[in-house]
């Protein structure tokens, strides 16, 4: 194989000093016949009597063409132009085959080793001089030809990166402008926001002190008007009375969900790692205090972790332990069951029970606030699922719910970013 050849000794190969070309040839007469030729010609000229000799030389001395003979003894002259031309920093170099042979399959085995000409010694030094002087001059050509075209790539490339970074620019300085324009514009939808949220905290106020105050005054007359004169009055007045106290109540349990609603689309929303298994046995334990009488297997299934707002995850507990406490009333053996499930890639979490349940069918407003599903045999004002629904989707997840009517309800959410 060849050595590679040192960058630095290309400088022998400037079109400002004489070319260098290497003859070889095993007839030394007719070695030096060529050499003298190309000598009186201007040509630096190198000599090897083998295809091996001119291996070495080649592999430290570049050289601008090369004339070999065909006919050597050892590495001939096929052999040494197929390792000249496979090696990549020669085989640009102009090689010419010569012999004394003749005939079509002579040429065609020169060029199919790789060899630029081939020529017959027969046709005199002068001739080969002329045709060393022609492939040196196409090589010149050749390589001038390549310079430009790389200047030519050069300045293209340099244009279209000019282009790139201008378009470049052009873009950044418009996503700048609309980088500015969407934060005054989102300042301004921020101050909105403040201004309604301040409206929404004086409203709720006037419900709560505005409403309430002449509430309170019609439910305590009321029964005033019952304990003084209840007595008196006839059954169907006392059910009157009865039905203008049990209104007021119900009317106090609006105001209050419509302001427990308020509150939780306002409240701040700052999530931490939470175990949910002891908030929702701290809501059990609190259903169980309330109503001693009722016995309930509740399941609470372990490691509940997810990223939430506490707060935020006692209301919602609050309300879903809360409905199916509720709807398992008038069952006989009632169970409510709390745990994850994987399903769609997510983790789910549910609230199972075996209480009345729902037709699914009329569950498309399940969540829409004050939309009840259940009769006056089950309390409530229709707004607990709303709440359900806003805790779990400000957490960026979603609810649903799975029923048979009779058959009890399981309800799912996500809590994205556990």
């Amino acid at each position: 194989m060849l050595r590679t050849a040192s960058d630095t000794s290309s400088d022998s190969q400037s079109t400002l000093g004489p070319k260098r070309v290497l003859v070889v040839d095993a007839d030394l007469t007719y070695l030096g016949t060529i050499a003298s030729e190309l000598q009186t010609d201007g040509y630096d000229v190198v000599q090897a009597t083998s295809g091996e000799q001119a291996i070495e030389l080649l592999a430290v001395q570049p050289v601008d063409c090369v004339l070999l003979d065909l006919m050597m003894p050892g590495l001939d002259g096929l052999e040494t132009c197929r390792r000249v031309k496979h090696a990549p920093n020669l085989r640009d170099t102009p090689l010419i085959l010569m012999t004394v042979r003749e005939g079509r399959e002579v040429m065609l085995e020169a060029f199919g080793a790789g060899a630029d000409d081939f020529i017959s010694k027969g046709l005199g030094s002068d001739v080969v001089a002329a045709r060393v002087k022609a492939q040196i001059r196409r090589k010149r050509f050749g390589d001038e030809h390549r310079a430009v075209r790389e200047r030519l790539l050069r300045s293209e490339t340099e244009a279209t990166e000019a282009r790139a970074a201008r378009q470049l620019a052009e873009a950044r300085a418009a996503l700048a402008e609309q980088l500015a324009r969407s934060n005054f514009e989102l300042a301004g939808a921020n101050r909105e926001l403040a201004a309604a949220n301040r409206e929404l905290e004086a409203f709720s106020y006037s419900v709560s002190h505005d409403l309430r105050a002449p509430l309170r005054s019609i439910r305590s007359f009321t029964q005033m008007l019952e304990e003084d004169v209840g007595s008196t009055l006839d059954e169907e007045s006392r059910g009157h009375l009865t039905r203008v106290i049990a209104a007021t109540a119900r009317m106090s349990d609006l105001i209050d969900a419509l302001l427990e609603l308020s509150r939780i689309s306002r409240v701040a929303l700052t999530r931490t790692p939470t175990d949910l298994g002891p908030i929702a046995s701290a809501v059990v334990e609190e259903l169980r205090g309330r109503d001693r009488t009722r016995t309930v297997e509740v399941t609470i299934a372990p490691r509940l972790d997810a990223s939430v707002d506490p707060r935020l995850a006692r209301a919602l507990f609050d309300n879903l332990i809360g409905n199916a406490w509720k709807f398992t009333a008038q069952v006989a053996a009632p169970t409510i069951e709390i745990g994850v499930v994987e399903t769609g890639g997510e983790r789910a979490f549910f609230i199972r029970d075996n209480g009345a349940g729902f037709d699914m069918a009329l569950a498309k407003n399940l969540f829409t606030p004050f939309h009840r599903l259940h009769g006056a045999e089950f309390a409530g004002t229709g707004v607990g699922l709303a709440n359900v629904r806003r805790i779990v989707e400000r957490h960026g997840g979603r609810v649903w719910a799975q029923s048979k009517l009779g058959a009890g309800a399981t309800f799912y959410f996500t809590l994205p970013g556990h």
